[in-house]
């Protein structure tokens, strides 16, 4: 009986072993079959991308930087003594010209003062024609009539002085210009410590900005550069004619002047100016969206289509704008087509098919 049980489970524990080790070698075959079936090689699936294609391009190089705007000409109004002032001869705010009289000061001891040097001028005159007359008669000396001829010249000098001084009590316009707010008020005592009021000539200004150290070399009389102001969507253009003599030692800058005119006086001095400062021009430069880079471990590459399939490539880089940089590579020219979407699920020489085109 032992002998009959044995002989039957024998085979049968042979049956469930091999049934162990063969059913799920199969019913994994079919898995994998089923799962190649249902995931194709990557490398032949098609996969649709957006395309840009490369132009010629014209690139500036330039510097941005913040500069100042300036009166073309500007000036604090002063007296050179110090007098009353008995008149206001100008309008705040308005335009006036060169040598118009602004403020006149108190004057009537210098007027005096020039009044009797003149009646004292008279009398020296007629004390020299009598010497003159005695001198050639013989009745006088050549040195009694060189004193009163020395005399009839101080006095001159002195009047020459008073005038000078009479002079300085009219303040008149530098050049010009527009007026500004004034500081005082007629019957007021000022000194030369005393700012009168302020001029500006805005028919032209000056705009102030700096340039790094490392394109001083670059810079020329008589370049370009453009640049906004704060509330004005104009942009303007100005001639560069004057920089410092030597670099900022602080910032390792170099200061710069440009000039231009101000039609309307739209540009108002003391505001602060955008600039852009143009350094060079390449007028075939390649361009292409940033977004199509893919960084390497050394340098940089692109994919290109080509007869279909998208081509990894190497490449330098150049310059940079907001959204564009420049494309270094022989082997890339204008009119070929560039991958800019869908760069990390493809290989390279894996089919695409170009979408929109840029």
């Amino acid at each position: 009986m032992k002998r009959t049980v044995l002989f039957i489970a024998v085979p049968l524990l042979l049956v469930v072993i091999l049934g162990l080790i063969f059913v799920p070698k199969f019913l994994g075959g079919e898995k994998t079959a089923s799962d190649k079936k249902q995931n194709p090689n990557q490398q032949n699936q098609q996969i649709t991308v957006d395309g840009f294609i490369i132009k010629s391009a014209v690139l500036e190089n330039d510097i941005k930087a913040i500069g100042n705007v300036k009166a073309n000409e500007e000036a604090e109004i002063r007296s050179e003594v110090s007098r009353k002032i008995r008149g206001i001869y100008f309008k705040e705010g308005a335009f006036v010209g060169r040598g118009k009289t602004l403020f006149k000061l108190d004057s009537d001891d210098l007027t005096a003062k020039l009044r009797r040097q003149e009646v004292d001028e008279r009398l020296a005159i007629t004390k020299l024609e009598r010497e003159k007359q005695l001198l050639e008669k013989g009745l006088t000396s050549q040195a009694e009539y060189d004193v009163l001829e020395t005399t009839l010249e101080q006095i001159r000098a002195d009047i020459n002085i008073t005038r000078i001084d009479i002079s300085k009590t009219y303040v008149r316009a530098p050049f010009s210009g527009i007026i500004g707010l004034r500081n005082v008020s007629n019957g007021a005592y000022v000194t030369p410590q005393t700012v009168l009021t302020t001029m500006q000539d805005v028919s032209r200004v000056k705009i102030d900005f700096s340039i790094p150290e490392k394109y001083i070399y670059l810079f020329n009389k008589g370049q370009k550069i453009k640049f906004r102001v704060e509330g004005i969507q104009e942009e303007f253009e100005a001639e560069v004619y004057a920089s410092e003599p030597k670099v900022e030692n602080n910032t390792r800058s170099l200061v710069l002047r440009a000039v231009t005119n101000n039609p309307g006086k739209k540009l108002l001095p003391g505001t602060f100016a955008n600039v852009t400062f143009l350094i060079s021009e390449n007028k075939d430069a390649m361009m292409i969206p940033t977004e199509a880079l893919i960084p390497k471990l050394k340098g940089q590459s692109v994919y290109v289509v080509r007869e279909g399939k998208a081509v990894l490539t190497d490449i330098e880089i150049g310059e940079r704008t907001e959204s564009m940089i420049q494309l270094i590579s022989e082997n890339i020219k204008p009119g070929d087509t560039i991958v800019t979407t869908n760069i990390l699920r493809i290989r390279d020489k894996m089919p695409v098919k170009v979408g929109n085109v840029n």
